[in-house]
């Protein structure tokens, strides 16, 4: 199964606790909201994090997916 890399950014400082499902899944507090980087294995997950973010009340500000990386290169 391939994984996807994804940058999510919302508005507001969402707690590290909110991503517990996420396997692997950070976040980065910044003036104005929070960047999460998480790897997914599909979209179903992307939507569940989403769902999980909207429930919170935090909006989002953008969903970005990674571009893929080949293995072994850097």
């Amino acid at each position: 199964m391939s994984r996807s890399a994804f940058e999510i950014r919302a508005v507001g400082d969402v707690p590290s606790e909110l991503l517990e499902d996420f396997e692997g899944a950070t976040v980065s507090l910044e003036p104005g909201g929070s960047t999460i980087h998480v790897v997914l294995g599909d979209d179903a997950e992307l939507h569940g994090l989403l769902a999980a973010l909207s429930r919170e009340g935090f909006a989002l500000v953008d969903v970005r997916r990674e571009p893929d990386v080949e293995p072994g290169t850097d």
